[in-house]
């Protein structure tokens, strides 16, 4: 009997920039296809320009018309834009953002419906985002998923950094740093190392606000009043957190490797030093969603397109995260919802 692929939808992204070199150079090697069936939503007009751009002759997309209809192993596109789809090197138009924004649209809507296991999504351009009217494109699958408690992380490896609040101005972060909601985050990410990353009993590292907090004496309000009460109200809770730690230490020794993840406060001091350390081959993962969410840590790529020097490591890393995550997920399913019952003396 054939081992089961999981089935992973993955979008174009911006067809102008490097996303369709990357997927053809990881799924013209078959380790890939040995464990999913990935299935691209997007143009097989502009796969054939990059194919031949690259000199890519040892390999195509097997044509499908929705995401039931693929060969189990095999790369399938689906063809989601009209035959007047092309390629702008290097240039992000309106109608690539436009295309991009279709790509995503037709993916969430088959995942959402069950028909995918896993998504991949590669860059969406600022152009798809105004057509989505959204910030960005988790934040269009958080809603089309009805997701609220939800958390991005930053993985590469054994490196895994949860980011406490989003992109936002500064004077604005404050809002985010509560006791309620650092024990809120706390609690969804121990559950997802977890369910999706297979670790028991996780040990998780808060970073202060402040410089120089993990010094008692120099600690500020913010970590007085919120970030070491909240700390411990989540070890009292059964999660295993420790801190408040300085970033520059955390991030300029080998500290982050003792634990198994990292909770930034806020955006920067988590994204600045993941993408110094990762930024060939890290992902982007959204915690709290009820489908595996996933996208490499890679730009658009506009001044390489074209050029056969886009590298495929972050594409295929998401890849093989949203493939582990899918497993570990039913793996997790399966061993509580099996859990031996326990009885007490005097039954």
């Amino acid at each position: 009997m054939e081992h089961h692929k999981i089935k992973i939808g993955i979008t174009q992204g911006d067809g102008n920039g490097t996303s369709y070199e990357v997927m053809l150079k990881s799924f013209l090697e078959q380790h890939i296809q040995e464990i999913c069936t990935p299935v691209v939503y997007g143009s097989p007009k502009i796969a054939a320009y990059y194919r031949k751009a690259l000199n890519i002759n040892n390999f195509s997309f097997n044509p499908a018309d929705n995401a039931d209809n693929v060969q189990t192993g095999k790369a399938s596109l689906i063809n989601v834009l009209d035959d007047t789809a092309k390629v702008e090197l290097g240039s992000a138009t309106q109608a690539s953002g436009e295309a991009a924004a279709v790509s995503l649209e037709r993916a969430v809507a088959d995942l959402s419906a069950g028909k995918l296991e896993a998504l991949v999504l590669n860059p969406l351009p600022a152009i798809g985002c105004k057509t989505l009217q959204v910030a960005n494109q988790f934040d269009y699958v958080k809603q089309k998923l009805n997701a609220s408690n939800t958390m991005t992380m930053l993985v590469n490896g054994a490196m895994r950094v949860a980011l406490l609040s989003d992109a936002r101005p500064m004077r604005n972060i404050a809002k985010s740093i509560t006791a309620d909601n650092i024990v809120s985050k706390l609690h969804l990410l121990a559950d997802a190392l977890k369910a999706d990353f297979a670790i028991d009993n996780p040990r998780i590292a808060v970073l202060g606000y402040n410089p120089n907090c993990s010094d008692a004496d120099n600690q500020e309000f913010e970590e007085k009043d919120t970030i070491i009460p909240a700390i411990a109200q989540a070890n009292g809770e059964g999660v295993l957190a420790f801190g408040p730690f300085d970033a520059d230490t955390m991030f300029g020794t080998d500290l982050f490797n003792r634990f198994d993840a990292v909770l930034a406060i806020y955006y920067t001091q988590g994204m600045a030093p993941f993408r110094a350390l990762s930024y060939d081959d890290g992902v982007s993962y959204i915690l709290g969603l009820p489908q595996v969410c996933a996208a490499p840590f890679q730009s658009f790529g506009y001044e390489e397109a074209g050029n056969d020097k886009a590298l495929p490591g972050a594409f295929q890393n998401a890849v093989y995260l949203a493939c582990d995550v899918t497993k570990n997920r039913k793996q997790y399913k399966d061993l509580t919802a099996n859990k031996l019952k326990t009885n007490s003396l005097s039954d």
